[in-house]
């Protein structure tokens, strides 16, 4: 599997953005399908369950589980380069004291016939930032390995490593 690079976290105050690049070994129609296809996010994002929703257009709902985990709502939908959601993140104790959702882009282009540079951005609370990262870069991993017919390895260390690499990358 090609490696995964850390990525940058940026900003100052409540408000933190975080952006991963990544070259995905697929085209840009494959790499869209394995990041909004229900089977496939089953695969790669870990939490997701089955019975999840994920409605397809802008305006559209993204929930995990019963919502208590996240909910929230498409708000650009452009296939296949463009996908933006917001959500609260139920799970975040502070969560409410925050004045804004949290936002995630996903820009898929066209690096060469068979690469994708996948580019991820999340403006999320400073307060879970390094938490976040950790998670979209270990989901990050698993959706390449599904792309490069590689199997999904479940290493519950691994997210931890990755909270100590950008903690340290990153300290607060």
């Amino acid at each position: 599997m090609s490696t995964t690079s850390l990525a940058v976290i940026e900003g100052h105050g409540d408000v933190r953005r975080l952006t991963l690049s990544v070259d995905l070994r697929a085209a840009p129609s494959a790499a869209w399908s394995a990041l909004t296809t229900l089977d496939s996010l089953q695969i790669w994002w870990p939490d997701w369950e089955p019975g999840g929703v994920f409605d397809q257009r802008e305006g559209g709902r993204i929930v995990i589980g019963d919502g208590t985990w996240l909910d929230g709502q498409v708000k650009v939908w452009t296939p296949p380069h463009l996908l933006e959601f917001t959500w609260r993140d139920h799970s975040s104790e502070n969560w409410f004291e925050h004045k804004t959702r949290s936002l995630a882009r996903f820009e898929l282009l066209a690096s060469s016939a068979q690469t994708t540079n996948l580019r991820l951005t999340q403006f999320a609370p400073a307060d879970s930032v390094i938490g976040g990262t950790a998670g979209w870069h270990s989901f990050v991993e698993r959706l390449q390995r599904l792309l490069e017919g590689e199997p999904i390895i479940d290493d519950p260390d691994r997210f931890d490593e990755l909270v100590r690499l950008y903690s340290r990358e990153y300290p607060t």
